[in-house]
């Protein structure tokens, strides 16, 4: 165990020092670490959490010892992978197996247990988030215990714990159920966004994968479509290529940054960039694997807001958003990203019996994003909105328990298995409503 050194997110936004840090050789030095642990314990992945759910002054573990691809059983489409493991590095892995993920977000570049923990999702209305393909997981508790959870081993831990922001102890292993290795068919165009928001049940019906990203002072919006094929695909990348790639600043990425940071001194062109970038986003078609296709470079940094709304009030509260950004005159250079979400029965997801569509807003990292994420949080609110856990919003306790049926559910089994605090952190307690915060 080392002595603590400052830790920073990806966006630079969340800071701590932590008094110590460690890197466990194994499960076992796992337990061992927690149990010694003086201070709260928190995981760092790749510090892709916008909000400060990893900061800590007591004991920050990383899990990249833990890591990897452990076993895979094509037979029963599973895949058993250590808890550190990045997204970018399961791909390939799974593919020599003949397997790839059932899904996958816009990034890879986080740790499978921080996605699964916070909910993280891709796009599909039949495809729910990545933590409700858990089959089964290892959970490392408070006082060093280490728990078997699935359907039918410690049952209501796994119905509690699939989505719990590291409050219920410390995932050394994860069971994903995973489909056999599968080409999907890249579409994106241009299209007029009245056009879009008409269509909208028609494109949630008929296309596994959909999504679009609406610059707010352009009339258009970029649409991309992802669907199954039997066309061939190049070779896959090796691993080292698929971590490389996601690390590129491509001329396009390079294009963006240069129109954000023009943007932060002269907002008053964002309107005129919004066009270019939506007319930069020309159409085109190309067949991946699943792995290598889901991703996208981002390398321009931000921090982020979303809120999962009821997906039949998804059109309306984008359009009021982009109406009163317009109005206010609040800027900022990104898109406004759409995508649908299945339902499941995951507690504390913001998916929870409720098909969805998530509204994901942007702010350069450079920019304050204060005015335009009140704004927003405010519409969202009006909506039934529930916050990603992992990206930025204000809400405590008190608002969370109206929104999550299960809330008190899992407060309760969070004190069962920690009833120390041994992973609280005073932001979590405002989320929790512990230690006198509501």
């Amino acid at each position: 165990m080392a002595q603590g050194q400052g830790w920073t997110n990806w966006a630079g936004r969340v800071t701590c020092t932590p008094q110590a840090v460690a890197s466990p050789a194994d499960e076992r030095a796992l337990a061992a670490a927690i149990r010694a642990a003086t201070g709260p314990v928190r995981v760092a992945g790749s510090g892709h959490s916008f909000t400060p759910i990893v900061a800590t002054d007591g004991l920050l573990l990383d899990l990249k010892h833990l890591s990897g691809l452990i076993a895979a059983d094509p037979l029963r489409q599973t895949a058993r992978l250590g808890a550190g493991t990045k997204i970018h590095q399961i791909g390939r892995a799974l593919f020599d197996m003949g397997l790839n993920l059932k899904n996958q977000g816009d990034i890879d570049r986080q740790a499978i247990a921080g996605a699964l923990a916070t909910a993280t999702h891709g796009t599909g209305a039949q495809l729910p988030c990545l933590a409700a393909e858990l089959a089964s997981f290892r959970l490392v508790t408070a006082e060093g215990e280490v728990l078997d959870c699935s359907p039918t081993q410690n049952a209501d831990v796994f119905a509690g714990g699939r989505v719990a922001l590291g409050l219920l102890g410390v995932l050394s292993e994860v069971t994903l159920k995973v489909d056999p290795a599968y080409r999907l068919k890249e579409q994106t165009f241009v299209a007029p966004i009245a056009e879009v928001l008409r269509d909208l049940a028609t494109y949630r019906l008929h296309h596994r994968h959909f999504e679009f990203f609406w610059f707010p002072w352009s009339d258009m919006a970029a649409v991309k479509i992802l669907e199954p094929t039997e066309d061939p695909a190049p070779e896959p990348m090796t691993p080292e290529q698929m971590r490389a790639r996601g690390e590129l600043m491509t001329g396009d990425q390079q294009a963006f940054q240069a129109g954000c940071e023009i943007a932060r001194f002269v907002p008053q062109v964002t309107p005129i960039l919004h066009r270019l970038f939506t007319q930069g986003a020309t159409g085109r078609t190309k067949v991946r694997w699943a792995h290598e296709i889901f991703p996208s470079p981002r390398t321009v940094r931000f921090n982020e807001m979303e809120y999962a709304l009821p997906w039949e009030r998804g059109a309306e509260c984008l359009s009021e958003i982009v109406t009163g950004l317009r109005a206010r005159k609040i800027w900022t250079s990104f898109p406004i990203e759409f995508r649908f979400v299945r339902q499941d029965d995951l507690w504390l997801s913001p998916f929870y019996e409720r098909d969805a569509v998530t509204l994901s807003v942007h702010q350069y990292y450079k920019q304050d994003e204060t005015a335009l994420f009140t704004f927003c949080e405010e519409v969202f609110r009006r909506y039934d909105g529930r916050p990603h856990w992992g990206k930025l919003h204000t809400l405590k306790a008190k608002d969370l328990a109206n929104l999550y049926p299960r809330f008190e559910d899992f407060r309760a089994l969070r004190r069962r298995l920690d009833p120390k605090g041994r992973f609280m952190t005073p932001y979590l307690a405002g989320l929790m409503g512990e230690n006198g915060h509501v």
